[in-house]
Formats: C-alpha cells, sequence, structure tokens
C-alpha cells in the first residue's frame, strides 16, 4: 500500500512536469516559426528592394556604358589632341630655347646699355647741378640787370629832362643869338651910314651916334619887354596848369598831351580841350594888353605824333598831316576866342622829334602832344 501510493505520487509529479515541458517546447518551436516567418517577411522585403536596386544598378550600368564609349570617343580625341599639343609643346620648346639664347644676348647688351646709362646718367647729374649753379648765378645777375635797369632808365628819365630843358635853353639862346645878330646887322648898317656921314659934318655925327644909341637902347628895352612878356604869361599859365601830370612846361614852352585836346587818331578839338584853350586865350589876352604895341610877338603851335602809322579809312594821309591838322585846330579856336591871327603861326612835325624814342606805349603816349612857344618875329617893321 505504500508502494502504491508512493508510485502514484511519482506518477502525480512527472505527468505536469511533462505537460509543462511539452508546452514550453511548443511555445519555443510556436516562437521559432514566429521568427522564421517573420525573417522570411522581412527576407521578402529586402530581396523586392535589391531587385529594384538590381534594376536600377542595371540602369545605371547601361548608362555608364554609354558614357564609357562617348568617353572613349572623348578620350581618343583627347589623344589626337594631346599629340598635336605636345608637337606643339616641342616647337615651343625648341622656339623657347632660341629665345633663351636671344634674351641671354640681349640682356647682356642690357647691361652694357645699362652700364652706359647709369655712366651717362651720373654724367647728367653733374651736368643738371652745374646748370643750376649757373641759373642761380644768371638770375642773381638778372635781378642785378634788372636794379641797373631800373637804375638805367630813371637816370636816361632825369636826363631827357634835363635834355629838354637844356634843348628849351638853346631854343632860347638861338633866338636871341639870332636877334643879336639882327641887332648887330642893324648896327653895322648904321655904323656904315655913320661913317657916311662922318666926312660931311660934325654935328651930324654926334647926332648919328646919339640915335644909334637911342635905337640900341631903344631894342634893347623891346627883348626886355618880350621877355617880361613871355615870363608873365608862363607865370600865369603854369599857375592854370598847376598840378596837372598831362600838361607840362619845358624850357620855354608849354607843353600839352594830345588826350587832353583830343580823341585817338582825331584832329577835332575836344569838350576839355576847348575848355583848355578857352584858358589859354583868356590869359594870352589878358597879358597882351599890358604889352607894348611895337612889340612883335607869335605864338608858334606845332603838332607831334608817335610813330604808330596811320590806319586805313581815316580822313587824312600820314602823320605829318595829322600832326599839321590838329596844329591848325588849336590855331583856328585860338582865332574864334579872340586872338589876332597874326600873332598865330602853326605847323606839323609828324613822329620825327619825339621827346621819348622808346617803343612802348608810356613813349607813343609822351611823343604825341602839342607844344606852344612865344617867340619873336620881327625886331622892328
Amino acid at each position: 500500500m505504500m508502494v502504491s501510493k508512493t508510485r502514484k505520487r511519482q506518477i502525480d509529479y512527472t505527468w505536469p512536469g511533462f505537460v509543462d515541458a511539452l508546452s514550453s517546447l511548443l511555445m519555443v518551436i510556436i516562437f521559432v516559426l514566429m521568427i522564421f516567418v517573420l525573417s522570411q517577411f522581412f527576407l521578402s522585403q529586402k530581396m523586392s528592394g535589391q531587385d529594384e536596386a538590381l534594376i536600377n544598378l542595371r540602369n545605371s550600368l547601361a548608362e555608364l556604358g554609354e558614357l564609357l564609349s562617348l568617353e572613349r570617343d572623348t578620350t581618343t580625341e583627347l589623344t589626337s589632341q594631346l599629340s598635336i599639343l605636345e608637337t606643339k609643346i616641342t616647337k615651343f620648346k625648341n622656339e623657347l630655347e632660341d629665345e633663351k639664347k636671344l634674351s641671354s644676348e640681349f640682356r647682356e647688351k642690357l647691361e652694357s646699355k645699362n652700364d652706359i646709362i647709369s655712366s651717362n646718367q651720373s654724367k647728367i647729374l653733374e651736368l643738371q647741378n652745374e646748370i643750376d649753379d649757373k641759373i642761380q648765378n644768371t638770375l642773381l645777375l638778372q635781378n642785378n640787370i634788372n636794379n641797373l635797369n631800373k637804375r638805367i632808365d630813371s637816370s636816361q628819365l632825369e636826363l631827357n629832362q634835363k635834355n629838354d630843358e637844356i634843348s628849351a635853353s638853346q631854343k632860347e639862346i638861338n633866338t636871341l643869338i639870332s636877334a643879336s645878330l639882327k641887332l648887330r646887322n642893324k648896327l653895322s648898317q648904321l655904323q656904315t651910314l655913320l661913317s657916311a656921314y662922318k666926312a660931311k659934318d660934325k654935328k651930324e655925327k654926334v647926332k648919328t651916334i646919339n640915335v644909334g644909341k637911342g635905337l640900341n637902347s631903344a631894342l634893347a628895352r623891346r627883348v626886355e619887354e618880350l621877355q617880361k612878356f613871355r615870363s608873365d604869361f608862363f607865370g600865369r599859365v603854369r599857375e592854370l596848369i598847376k598840378g596837372r601830370k598831362e600838361i607840362r612846361i619845358v624850357g620855354d614852352r608849354f607843353v600839352f598831351q594830345s588826350e587832353v585836346l583830343f580823341g585817338l587818331g582825331s584832329d577835332e578839338l575836344g569838350t576839355a580841350g576847348k575848355i583848355e584853350m578857352k584858358k589859354l586865350a583868356t590869359t594870352l589876352m589878358e597879358i597882351e594888353k599890358s604889352l607894348p604895341t611895337d612889340i612883335d610877338w607869335i605864338l608858334q603851335i606845332e603838332g607831334h605824333t608817335d610813330s604808330l602809322p596811320v590806319k586805313r579809312g581815316q580822313s587824312y594821309a600820314d602823320n605829318w598831316e595829322l600832326s599839321t591838322k590838329r596844329a591848325l585846330s588849336v590855331l583856328r579856336f585860338l582865332i574864334k576866342e579872340g586872338i589876332n591871327p597874326q600873332k598865330l603861326s602853326a605847323s606839323g612835325f609828324g613822329s620825327y622829334q619825339p621827346i621819348d624814342a622808346k617803343n612802348t606805349d608810356e613813349a607813343r603816349m609822351k611823343n604825341r602832344r602839342i607844344e606852344m612857344k612865344i617867340t619873336q618875329s620881327t625886331i622892328s617893321k
């Protein structure tokens, strides 16, 4: 009984274990089957993807084949071009070698030329320094020359003024000498007459000597009166033109610049010129009233021009005619103002008696002028 119970117990414990083992094995088999099914599923999916990839790969291979054929054609063409280029490169290399040889020759020549140039440049620098020194010396000399020229011009101007005064004084002296010669001629004539009458009568001789002395004193008195008249006239005119540079007194004459009296290229008195001439005529007539009637004087009017030639279309032929017409215009205006025509004379000298011989605008302006001078016409009538 005990044995049977023991067997039952053993049987009872063995069967559940077997069932558990079978169930476990079944579960394992099911699990394996599931894994297999899943692996087959994923493998089929992968195989289908690989087929598509294989198709794509075949297509790519086909395209690559075409590209390879094109590449082969291109390679063949490039090979032919490469051979041509190699030929050209060989040719260029040969030419380059030739150029290198020429370049080496040119370099040698260039180096020699550079040596010559550097030598010449050093000489040029030396010459340039010498030139700069000479230029500095020249500038210094030029400044000295300019200063000397200014001094010379100033001295020349003073000399010209002195010469004008000397020439005016010389003309006055010549006039006085001429008058003196006339007096001497008359005195010699009187001496001849006196010698002729000397033999006749001593009384007549004494009378004639007295007449000669009286004549000499009368002539001297007339000269003194004329000098006084001239001095008074010049003194009055000097007061009228005081402070005016365009009207000057030079020696025994006074000088009007043409621009004061006339327009440029004209021989007609302008308004300002008429005013000046009217003042002159009034002064001359006032002084003439105090002068003895037996003193013969004359106002000489002289026209002068510059050296520029007359322009075409003018009413006069040359500077001679222009200077004469201007002098006549002054003369006619003075006559209208009441001056006795017998006391006036007019003449033109063109450009042939310049005050300043320089070829400058300032010199030409000085030379365009009207000069007036009171002189003695005759000693007696």
